[in-house]
């Protein structure tokens, strides 16, 4: 039995405390992991060289941040930077950026995202990688971590 769980069986503090505390012990104990969604999106060329011939002149990908535990939980008391870059490869003069040319996102709650926008010409097999860098939470080092569209027929 851990100690979070000895103190919630001698307490009056709320049970709202005691998860918190929990998903911070897991953390500690080394079970928290950034998790990007979509990690492998194969968005659809047609659908992107729409969008970048319609009125806003760009098609745009959310790409949503998370720092869980190995069940799926979100570490709600993570607040922090990840640092990310971006690259792109194409057949043709297909360019990606971060939205506000953004270098890092904000996660609140353990939560953030992004949006990536593509221009220019692109086709099927042309990719756009995000990729974050390596970093410590809480004392356990983070991977680093990719979402990559290779764009479908």
């Amino acid at each position: 039995m851990s100690k979070i769980d000895q103190f919630n069986d001698h307490t009056y503090v709320g049970a709202d405390y005691f998860e918190y505390m929990r998903q911070v012990e897991k953390a500690l104990s080394g079970d928290i992991a950034l998790v990007l969604t979509p990690a492998t999106p194969g968005s659809s060329a047609a659908k992107v060289a729409t969008a970048v011939a319609g009125a806003a002149e760009k098609f745009i990908r959310t790409v949503e941040f998370a720092v869980k535990d190995a069940a799926g939980n979100v570490h709600t008391w993570f607040n922090g930077d990840i640092t990310i870059g971006i690259a792109e490869t194409t057949a043709g003069d297909g360019v990606s950026a971060i939205a506000g040319s953004a270098t890092v996102v904000n996660l609140v709650e353990g939560v953030g995202n992004i949006d990536i926008e593509y221009t220019g010409t692109w086709a099927a097999a042309d990719t756009c990688t995000l990729t974050t860098t390596q970093r410590d939470i809480a004392g356990v080092t983070i991977a680093a971590k990719t979402s990559k569209d290779t764009l479908v027929a």
